[in-house]
């Protein structure tokens, strides 16, 4: 880091900020119950993103350039990618903003409670363990399984003075479930935690054997027509992200989104929830050194807090919070069994599910549903789609008592959004 920034001394660059990350990680690769590939990978690293201010016709830019740096290169490579970046950055004509207040903590924060006394390899272990435990039988199973332990440590410094350290675990990874027998069918799952939240993983896979089961006896798609849906864990976390992106200084600034703190962005209420969401740190602080803290996004609907970068709250006249990707969400007042009324359609999975922030739109083609007979019974289909608004939704939304967390979102496992199109048969 000292050689890079004398390095920016002598190019002559005045203002700059420095990214350094260690990552340590391990990587398990399985094949049903045989681990395939074991890789273990050390990686360092260091972001420069170099800033020149310039004035044409009377206005005043500041632009910006950014490099990478690896261990090894020489004083002269160091500075041909300083300078060359230096130049690249007088073409960026972004209007002139300040960088954030310098923050030098000095000590070595931490993200979350992170893994411990256990190692990456130890909690890829572990995992690996929960994998082969319930993998199934030979009817339903997991057939293949990638997992992902990893330790970093990032250090952020800049020319005003911030420097910033912390340390951050991080267990994900993916496994595909396969069931052969009525019909040969897959189902992916994805999970992702900051600790080595093995009882979750372990639910993950239990439900993931589950539902490629039911999705193997699915035979038919819903009628087409207008039902009261069921959205879980990470489906919800993509609904829930429509106010995240709308209420962000980068959608704002532009004038993509008009909303301004102490508006009612959901609206008029329809027998639903009031929402009250809260902006989580991921992280300690944020890729510009901002200290990063619990921030009230929502309280009954209305908006608290517009987040973002230095860069576009230095346009708005507004406090810089850093960028935001985790939600928690404080409601539920039904259980999952109550919401499962005669008529109603459990999304398990899609194909692909997406939220649009510009128009607030939601739809995904259905891979796995559940539709609840007037007898109580669950009967499982698959194909068709589902299309809905949650501009016209969001005063009906109720959500489940049951609680859902992972890297991104903690809160109601499920929400309940009535009289949602469904194209189907």
């Amino acid at each position: 880091m000292e050689k890079i920034i004398r390095a920016m001394e002598k190019c002559g660059v005045s203002t700059w900020r420095l990214t350094r990350e260690h990552t340590q990680a391990v990587e398990l690769y399985y094949i049903r119950k045989q681990l395939d590939i074991p890789r273990v990978r050390e990686l360092s690293l260091v972001r420069a993103e170099v800033f020149r201010d310039f004035e044409e016709d009377g206005n005043k830019f500041r632009g910006s350039a950014e490099i990478f740096i690896e261990p090894g290169m020489t004083d002269d490579e160091i500075a041909g990618r300083i300078r060359d970046a230096y130049y690249a950055a007088s073409f960026v004509k972004n209007p002139f903003y300040e960088l954030p207040a310098p923050t030098a903590d000095g000590e070595v924060l931490r993200a979350g409670e992170g893994f411990g006394e256990m190692t990456p390899a130890a909690v890829a272990a572990a995992a690996g363990e929960v994998l082969l435990s319930g993998s199934g039988d030979d009817t339903a199973f997991i057939n293949s399984a990638e997992i992902f332990a990893s330790r970093r440590r990032v250090q952020i410094r800049d020319s005003k003075g911030t420097n910033v350290s912390y340390d951050a675990d991080s267990l994900s990874g993916e496994f595909v479930a396969q069931c052969i027998s009525p019909e040969d069918v897959e189902q992916f799952r994805q999970f992702s935690y900051q600790e080595a939240d093995l009882a979750s993983l372990r639910e993950k896979l239990e439900e993931g054997i589950r539902d490629v089961r039911l999705r193997s006896q699915a035979a038919a798609a819903p009628k087409t027509g207008k039902y009261d849906i069921i959205l879980t864990a990470e489906n919800l976390r993509e609904i829930l992200g429509f106010y995240l992106q709308r209420s962000s200084s980068a959608m704002i600034y532009p004038q993509y989104s008009t909303w301004k703190t102490g508006d009612n962005v959901q609206g008029e209420m329809g027998g639903g929830e009031r929402l009250n969401l809260t902006l989580q740190p991921t992280f300690p602080c944020s890729s510009e050194g901002i200290p990063l803290r619990p921030r009230p996004l929502l309280e009954d609907g209305k908006l608290c807090t517009i987040h973002g970068n230095s860069r576009n709250a230095y346009y708005l006249g507004i406090e810089p919070t850093g960028e935001y990707e985790k939600l928690s969400l404080d409601a539920g007042t039904l259980s999952l069994e109550e919401m499962r009324r005669p008529g109603t359609l459990e999304a398990v999975s899609f194909s692909d599910f997406q939220m649009d922030a510009m128009d607030g739109h939601f739809a995904g083609e259905l891979r796995l549903g559940l539709l609840t007979g007037e007898d109580g019974k669950r009967v499982p289909l698959t194909g068709g789609s589902i299309n809905g608004s949650l501009l016209d939704a969001q005063g009906k939304l109720i959500f489940s008592k049951e609680r859902y967390r992972d890297s991104a979102y903690e809160g109601p496992l499920a929400v309940l959004i009535p009289g949602v199109t469904v194209a189907g048969e």
